[in-house]
């Protein structure tokens, strides 16, 4: 029926047929409203067919992590036919963060209503591809639900990674350009200005100060060739690796910001740690002391890398002020970095509040086997000429 406001008015009209006596009949009627009834319906249905279209996977999941809804696309992702996965467990088909729902909760208890996540989806012909999206939290009839919007970025992230590894490279071939090519011969010229400055003694006495004065001003450019250059390559895997590389950190950010850090170090794990991994958990650990200095007001940092059977962690421990509430959803790029940086290893970064104050993170990371060779070849630069020593360079002199 149309209402005096012109919009649709729908209604429930039940007929009963009533006989008072034998010659009389009337007819009972029950008429209900029921127009919010039927908008809701048909909003349900326009919603249906909306994620029934979608080119996203979109799944339920119940408190137990069974799950309840798909759409064809989130089928068609995990390869399974359509209907094929109702009732299974969604932590069969991926890891973090369905197989620890502990996770959903913020440090005072409060459950987290959504958020964004990113792990490694299994198909079912047993393939692995990269899922990112939105997994939120809704509660219905006092049950509480989960809904997953994932996409398949298997191709996004290998452009990303090939991107790094791309800038990985060229930043070693450039620190090792610094190191070897600029480094040597600025070592050679003030090598030859001290041969000079022994001959003028004798002759041109009232010139040594001057001499000596850019001796002193090539070895100070000397010194910053080579800060360059292990900012362009931080971690050597011939040169000590990543553990030499944390405590090179260490020392430069004492002298630089006045902190005491300390480093530690167990890596019982067998296998070595690729170039890949070792300059990403660098950077991490780079960002890490950073912000806890800046941000933090930290006056006390530890550094621990720990390394077991086929996985790696890095833990950057403060006694600063914390981190803010919202400091994960901040405009600023470090923290975004620094998970990204993780996704990319296939592991993950926890912010955690530390005891008894200050911030403690920690970067997990799988150790891929087989692949610290391949990944140092990659980035391992041509065998380079032998050095010229100052004994050598004394005899050309």
């Amino acid at each position: 029926i149309e209402g005096f406001d012109g919009q649709k008015r729908h209604f429930d009209v039940r007929v009963s047929p009533f006989h008072p006596d034998e010659q009389t009949a009337w007819l009972t009627l029950i008429a209900t409203e029921i127009t919010d009834q039927v908008r809701a319906e048909r909003a349900i249905a326009t919603q249906a067919r909306m994620i029934e279209s979608m080119l996203e996977g979109v799944a339920v999941i119940n408190e137990q992590g069974m799950i309840e809804i798909t759409n064809p696309a989130f089928d068609t992702m995990f390869g399974y036919r359509r209907g094929e996965l109702i009732g299974r467990e969604m932590a069969s088909l991926a890891g973090w963060p369905f197989e620890e729902p502990a996770r959903w909760r913020r440090d005072g208890g409060e459950p987290l209503r959504s958020q964004r996540v990113e792990f490694d989806g299994r198909r079912a012909d047993g393939t692995h591809f990269a899922a990112a999206g939105v997994l939120s939290r809704f509660e219905v009839a006092g049950r509480n639900q989960s809904l997953v919007v994932l996409q398949d970025v298997s191709e996004r992230k290998q452009l990303e990674r090939a991107i790094l590894e791309a800038v990985n490279r060229e930043q070693y071939r450039i620190g090792n350009d610094l190191h070897d090519g600029l480094g040597q011969e600025l070592t050679g010229i003030a090598l030859m200005l001290r041969g000079v400055a022994g001959r003028v003694a004798a002759e041109y006495e009232p010139i040594l100060p001057e001499i000596e004065g850019i001796t002193r001003l090539v070895s100070n450019a000397i010194e910053s060739t080579r800060a360059l250059a292990r900012g362009f390559s931080p971690v050597n895997l011939e040169r000590g690796g990543l553990k030499d590389a944390l405590e090179g950190l260490s020392m430069h950010a004492a002298e630089l910001y006045g902190v005491q850090i300390v480093c530690t170090h167990r890596l019982d794990s067998p296998r070595p740690l690729n170039a890949e991994l070792a300059n990403h958990l660098y950077r991490i650990a780079q960002e890490a002391v950073r912000n806890a200095v800046r941000h933090g007001q930290a006056r006390s940092i530890r550094l621990h890398l720990h390394g077991a059977r086929a996985k790696v962690r890095l833990t950057v421990t403060d006694d600063g002020i914390g981190m803010p509430a919202h400091a994960e959803s901040a405009p600023g790029m470090g923290l975004k970095i620094m998970r990204y940086r993780a996704r990319i290893l296939g592991g993950e970064v926890r912010f955690e509040r530390a005891t008894p104050n200050g911030t403690r993170i920690v970067c997990e990371c799988p150790i891929e086997p087989g692949e610290a060779d391949a990944a140092a070849s990659k980035v391992r630069p041509p065998r380079k000429p032998r050095r010229t020593s100052r004994r050598d360079q004394s005899k050309q002199d």
